[in-house]
C-alpha cells in the first residue's frame, strides 16, 4: 500500500504556522536579550558606586571628577581613572604616567585605547575603541583621534551648558560648566581637583545621582580618560538623543560637523560633537537610562520624568523634597 504524502496545501499550512511560531518567538528573544544587557549595565553602574564608596573609605572623599585647572589646562586626567584600583584595574592604573595627557606617547597605547568592560553598557555596541572621537585628547583637543570609550558619566548637577534648557538650572549666572568649584553634583571638573563627600549631600544619598549612563556614539568626545567630558548634567533633558554624525543633516536644516563652531553651539542640538548638549544622560534601554544612587543602589529612571524632579535628583545640597515613587 503507498504511503500518501504532504498535499501542497498542508505543506503550506505547516510553514505558515511555523512562520506565525517564528513572529511571535523573535520579540520575546530580543526581549531576553536586552533584559540580560540591562541586568549587566545595572551590574557595572554598581560596581561603579562601590568602588566611589571603597575610594571614599580609604581617601576621605569621592575621588575628583576632572584633574584639571579653571581653564581646563594641566594633563586633565578623571575619576574613572581614579577608580580603577577599586575594580580590579590596579594595573592599568599603575601603566599610567599621571604628568602626562592620555594622548602622550606614554599613554595612547598602553592607556587610552584600552577597553574596560565595566565601563562599557552592553546594549550601546561600545566594545572597541572609537575611532572618530573629536575634543577628547588633552592638551590638544581639536585632534580627531581614536580613543576608548564609557558609558557611564559622574553627576555634575544641574548646571548649564549655553544651550537652549539653561533656564531649567538652579545655577546662578553663568554658565560656569561647574568650574572654579561651582558644581552642583557630587563630580565636577576645571576645579583644581575639588572633591565631595557624602557628608556634602544634605538632600539624602538614595535621591541624589552619582553617576549614570551616556554613550559615545551619542558623545563624541567620550573617553573614559577624557576629563572634559565624563559628566552628565541633569539640565538636558533625559535621552535627548545626539545621533548626527559628520555630515548628518537635522531637521531644521543644520549639518553636523567636527569643529568648533558647532562644539559650543546652541543649535545643532542632536549633534554627537555639540557639547553643548551632550553632557545630558542617555541610553539605547527603551524608555530611560540606569542611574548608580550616592546610597550606592541603582534605579532605573524613565525619560518622561519631571524636570523638576530631574534636577533635584542631579544636585546634593539645594534641599529639595524627592519622595521615591516620583522617579
Amino acid at each position: 500500500m503507498r504511503r500518501r504524502g504532504f498535499t501542497l496545501i498542508e505543506l503550506l499550512v505547516v510553514i505558515a504556522i511555523i512562520a506565525v511560531l517564528i513572529a511571535l518567538l523573535l520579540p520575546a528573544v530580543q526581549s531576553a536579550r536586552e533584559a540580560a544587557r540591562r541586568a549587566q549595565c545595572t551590574n557595572n553602574l554598581k560596581q561603579i558606586a562601590l568602588a566611589c564608596h571603597n575610594y571614599a573609605t580609604q581617601i576621605g572623599s569621592f575621588p575628583p571628577g576632572g584633574i584639571n585647572d579653571n581653564g581646563w589646562g594641566g594633563p586633565a586626567w578623571n575619576g574613572h581613572v581614579m577608580l580603577l584600583p577599586q575594580i580590579e584595574m590596579g594595573s592599568l592604573y599603575n601603566a599610567i604616567n599621571i604628568g602626562k595627557n592620555n594622548g602622550d606617547p606614554q599613554n595612547y597605547s598602553t592607556v587610552a585605547v584600552v577597553v574596560i568592560n565595566a565601563y562599557i553598557c552592553p546594549s550601546d555596541r561600545s566594545d572597541t575603541p572609537i575611532n572618530n572621537m573629536y575634543w577628547a585628547y588633552a592638551n590638544s583637543w581639536g585632534t580627531v583621534i581614536r580613543m576608548a570609550g564609557t558609558n557611564y558619566t559622574l553627576s555634575s548637577g544641574d548646571m548649564k551648558t549655553n544651550g537652549i534648557f539653561d533656564y531649567l538650572s538652579s545655577e546662578v549666572g553663568g554658565p560656569q560648566w561647574g568650574c572654579k568649584n561651582t558644581f552642583k553634583g557630587f563630580f565636577g571638573e576645571c576645579s583644581l581637583g575639588a572633591v565631595r563627600s557624602l557628608r556634602d549631600c544634605t538632600d539624602g544619598s538614595s535621591n541624589t545621582f552619582l553617576a549614570g549612563e551616556n554613550s559615545p556614539n551619542m558623545n563624541g568626545a567620550l573617553a573614559w580618560t577624557n576629563a572634559d567630558a565624563t559628566f552628565g548634567i541633569t539640565t538636558i533633558p533625559l535621552n535627548w538623543m545626539m545621533k548626527l554624525d559628520d555630515g548628518d543633516k537635522d531637521t531644521n536644516g543644520d549639518v553636523c560637523k567636527r569643529s568648533t563652531t558647532v562644539l559650543g553651539a546652541r543649535n545643532h542640538q542632536h549633534c554627537r560633537y555639540n557639547q553643548t548638549y551632550n553632557w545630558g544622560f542617555r541610553s539605547l534601554h527603551p524608555g530611560g537610562a540606569h542611574f548608580a544612587m550616592g546610597d550606592g543602589s541603582v534605579r532605573f529612571v524613565k525619560q518622561t520624568i519631571n524636570p523638576v524632579t530631574y534636577q533635584a535628583l542631579g544636585t546634593i545640597s539645594r534641599g529639595e523634597i524627592v519622595s521615591s515613587d516620583s522617579f
